[in-house]
């Protein structure tokens, strides 16, 4: 309303030999926000994790809510996590040889499951949680997929939005790109831009269902009507110039929400003010629009409060929000001349104005696309979709240090023979410990299709790809081909950490000569577009973060597409790359634990669905999530797996069990106790961790593989995955079984 900027030098890190030099930092309160938060770890917490602490507290303080008691589940974005905390690991991994005090907590610190945990625990809430990680579109992604659970009937009442705070690597990374504007001021729209600045910043909102608004009396400030989101093909970082997918979100986004375009009455761009980006996203609002687009109102408010990365959509979301209700438009501040190329009626200055119904478009680096319509009344297609009656499994692939097809990791798990352990050698320094690890095999010639992309590609994009094809393969769909609509969920651990150690150093030693080259490749959501792009899958196309379990977040959520016919068959993909810098994080867990890697991948469809030679779906493996739990701290890790036990043992104990055991005991321990109790023990027990190796992202997938490998002899599989720090599973696999 000030049509005030907030760019000011940045003090956070050293950016003395960097083009740009500011950017829109947050003024953190003094205040201890995370009072079960022991104070020698205090420090632990990072501005992102503070940053989402402060906008819950507003956001249940606005729906009058005292707490998270009545939220079935929570959706959030985020581009870095809590980078700051990995940079400090990083860095004190690479200046000694040694193992180094403190280095266990800031890994577990670093994580984004244990930045929600952390508000959850404050909270006393113990419930599901998806951690979506697209890139720029991560904030926008969350709220769109929390629409969903509840127009799908998963949920009456979500908690979502998006978060990131201002990091060394990641402010790096754009500068060596020549993204940001060096002047330090962003022009979005304006003919002579020259870049984006960044900014930090979360923001989260309340979802209810009417009933769930209703039932306590809720006053709506406005109505969640559309949601769509695409991917661009074109390049990991660059818009097609004609902006297709971001046609495609605003098209989809109006259809569900009941709107023609000339019912839009404001719409906040994403509007980087970079020179590609604007051109495509003008490009895209004029052919959508059509004869409307001269009287749309529109802005970018990154021109004030900067890119915010992962929070950027939600922010912009509860920018919507504030606008219809406040009956105002937000300026696109220091335009100086309008390019020609905005064809609308670009928003210079605050604005009174009536706003009934308002869009907002986030696109993300790997092509995410996302678009939200808020309104001010219920929409006429807000009926819930017919969901389908349930998943079958149509075909599976696996890599893994046994191998590169699921027949590898079969044969080895059922003869319980470990592949070979070598030493991670440093590409910095030295050190005085060993960290052993299990790696994948080199790749067999032609095992990928040969593309410039996955040519230069990290491993773990070339891991899951392979175990994509064989899934896809073995369904009876080569390279894709009559896969139909196909979309993709990704989940991984760490991501791409080769590309990220290697950039972060050349950061640190040589921070003019950082290669632009390498920084698109270090975020989470790369190695799924590198995928998406070798497949043609322009559809939805997700990341998700989190523990080895999060593969079942990833069923859940291609069950959701599923349901809302978004997709005809969906690729759920846990992946995990190992380096020097994951062994050594493997050794602080346990010094046994071996750090591993690999993909599994499995090629879901709805349950009518037949396989590409026409079988029946029956014929194909039924996948059911039997149970998700919550837990806060390692306290309540055995109890929880105990619940999940009851779960399997309905109506019979499990034939056979695929678990989630390493074979070291102190690990095993809440899993083995929970297993312990009469008519709970499975006849049979596989541990697929304790014969390839800590292999995080990718070990949930795996055992969903190996499971469904197993099946057409066993007929019922069931499988456990215990989590790590904050959340555990509980699925089942079955020949001719109920798909719910």
């Amino acid at each position: 309303m000030a049509d005030r900027a907030a760019f000011r030098p940045v003090t956070l890190f050293d950016v003395s030999e960097r083009i740009a030099k500011t950017a829109a930092s947050v003024d953190l309160p003094e205040d201890r926000l995370f009072q079960r938060v022991p104070r020698r770890r205090a420090h632990l917490v990072d501005r992102g994790t503070k940053m989402l602490m402060l906008a819950v507290r507003e956001a249940l303080g606005m729906a009058g809510m005292a707490g998270l008691a009545g939220v079935d589940a929570i959706v959030l974005g985020t581009s870095a996590g809590a980078m700051s905390v990995g940079q400090e690991y990083f860095r004190a991994a690479r200046a000694s040889p040694s193992r180094q005090p403190g280095q266990l907590s800031r890994l577990e610190h670093y994580q984004p499951q244990r930045q929600i945990s952390l508000i959850a625990a404050e909270y006393d809430w113990r419930g599901p949680v998806i951690l979506i990680s697209n890139a720029c579109a991560s904030g926008a992604n969350a709220i769109g997929e929390a629409m969903a659970l509840i127009r799908c009937g998963r949920a009456r009442r979500v908690l979502a939005g998006g978060y990131d705070a201002l990091a060394e690597l990641v402010f790096a990374g754009f500068d060596t790109l020549r993204a940001l504007a060096p002047s330090g001021i962003p022009r979005p729209f304006d003919a002579a831009r020259d870049g984006l600045a960044l900014g930090e910043g979360a923001a989260v909102m309340l979802l209810e269902s009417a009933d769930a608004a209703a039932e306590r009396g809720a006053d709506a400030l406005a109505v969640a009507a559309g949601y769509a989101t695409a991917t661009d093909l074109h390049h990991l970082t660059q818009p097609d110039p004609e902006g297709k997918a971001a046609i495609r979100t605003m098209t989809g986004a109006c259809v569900m929400a009941g709107l023609r375009p000339d019912e839009i009455h404001y719409l906040n761009s994403h509007g980087t003010g970079t020179p590609y980006n604007d051109v495509a996203e003008a490009s895209a609002i004029r052919a959508w629009a059509g004869g409307a687009a001269a009287g749309l109102a529109v802005s970018s408010t990154k021109s004030a409060m900067g890119h915010l990365l992962g929070g950027a959509g939600a922010v912009e979301a509860v920018v919507c929000l504030m606008a219809m209700r406040g009956g105002w438009l937000p300026g696109s501040l220091n335009v100086r001349e309008v390019d020609e190329c905005a064809g609308f009626d670009l928003v210079r200055a605050f604005r009174q104005a009536r706003v009934r119904a308002a869009m907002t478009n986030s696109f993300g680096f790997g092509g995410t696309n996302a678009t939200l319509v808020f309104t001010a009344e219920t929409p006429s297609s807000h009926a819930s979709p017919s969901p389908p009656a349930g998943l079958r499994i149509l075909g599976g692939g696996a890599v893994s240090s046994a191998g590169w097809t699921a027949a590898d990791l079969k044969k080895a798990v059922l003869e319980n023979a470990a592949p070979p352990l070598s030493d991670c050698p440093r590409s910095i320094g030295t050190r005085d410990w060993e960290c052993p690890a299990r790696r994948v095999p080199a790749m067999p010639p032609d095992r990928i299709p040969k593309s410039p992309r996955l040519r230069r590609a990290s491993p773990i994009t070339k891991f899951a790809m392979a175990a994509a094809l064989e899934a896809l393969e073995q369904a009876g769909f080569p390279q894709g081909a009559g896969a139909g609509r196909l979309g993709i969920v990704m989940a991984v651990f760490n991501g791409c950490v080769q590309f990220s150690g290697r950039f972060y150093h050349e950061v640190i030693e040589t921070p003019a000569l950082a290669s632009p080259l390498i920084f698109p490749e270090t975020v989470y959501n790369a190695p799924a577009s590198h995928i998406a792009a070798a497949l043609g899958a322009d559809g939805p196309v997700s990341t998700l973060v989190g523990e080895s379990s999060a593969i079942a977040d990833a069923v859940t959520l291609a069950r959701l597409w599923l349901e809302q016919g978004l997709v005809d068959h969906c690729l759920v993909i846990g992946a995990e790359e190992a380096d020097w810098l994951g062994a050594e994080a493997t050794s602080y867990y346990h010094p046994q634990l071996p750090a591993s890697e690999g993909a599994g991948a499995l090629l879901l469809g709805a349950a009518h669905e037949a396989r590409a030679d026409g079988t029946p779906a029956p014929h194909a493996p039924s996948l059911r999530v039997l149970g998700t739990a919550a837990f806060l701290g390692e306290n309540e890790r055995a109890a929880v797996l105990a619940g999940l036990a009851l779960a399997l043992a309905a109506p019979a104990p499990p034939g056979l069990l695929v678990d989630g055991s390493s074979g070291i005991s102190v690990l095993d321990s809440p899993e083995e106790a929970a297993l312990r109790s009469p008519g709970l023990q499975p006849a049979r027990r596989l541990h697929p961790r304790a014969v390839i190796g800590e292999s995080m992202g990718a070990a949930g997938a795996l055992q969903l593989v190996l499971a469904a490998a197993l099946a057409a002899e066993e007929k019922r599989v069931d499988v456990l995955m215990p989590g790590t720090l904050c959340g555990a599973h509980a699925l089942r696999v079955e020949i001719d079984g109920n798909a719910g």
